[in-house]
């Protein structure tokens, strides 16, 4: 569904969203105490029944996610995915870099993952917000766990024909792991319309330099 943005509108969202990541692997290296590189290799625009099949396709069985809303210019929900499996190296690097053996608390667990979700999320969606100069607004993140098929049903309250999703797929490098998620954008156009004229009206901006 690339087709739903010109080629030019396609590499600015690329752009911003590489710019809100490359932001988030600064405030994770800190964290971590070590270098975190973090990259997108993939970003697609899906429909909702696309989506579906690319999430069962794609995505691990058990799934571990962090979700935040947001409204503005552009409203919907935003999601980070990982591995269930792989909650507690995520744990270790919210933490500094610490190994656990035995069982995390939960608690622990998932004031870390929500943390690690909002440094990402708000990272993407401020720096989308702040470069093309229009406001959004953000609720606090909270975790989840769900599988693949339950995903779209969990993330999308109200289905129209107007609600797209945008899949990033994204690597994360450290010099003691290496891990993989996903983020999910659930955009709804339907609130006003207004993301792909913003997306236009910088373009045109860029050309008037």
């Amino acid at each position: 569904m690339k087709s739903f943005l010109s080629d030019d509108e396609f590499d600015l969202v690329v752009e911003l969203v590489n710019i809100g990541v490359g932001k988030s692997a600064a405030s994770l290296s800190q964290i971590a105490g070590e270098e975190v590189l973090l990259c997108v290799p993939i970003l697609e625009f899906l429909t909702l029944d696309d989506a579906t099949h690319v999430f069962e396709e794609r995505l691990p069985s058990s799934l571990t996610g962090v979700s935040q809303e947001f409204s503005g210019f552009f409203s919907g929900k935003a999601a980070l995915l990982f591995p269930e499996s792989r909650s507690l190296d995520l744990v270790n690097v919210m933490l500094g870099g610490d190994d656990f053996d035995g069982e995390v608390d939960v608690e622990l667990e998932e004031e870390a993952l929500s943390e690690l979700g909002n440094i990402l999320l708000n990272n993407c969606l401020s720096t989308i917000s702040n470069i093309l100069n229009k406001p959004l607004a953000t609720l606090l993140p909270h975790t989840f766990h769900t599988q693949p098929a339950r995903l779209v049903n969990q993330l999308v309250p109200k289905e129209s024909a107007e609600t797209v999703i945008m899949l990033l797929k994204i690597d994360f490098y450290l010099k003691s792991r290496n891990l993989s998620g996903h983020v999910v954008f659930v955009i709804d156009f339907t609130e006003n319309g207004s993301f792909k004229d913003t997306l236009q009206d910088y373009l045109r901006s860029l050309e008037e330099l």
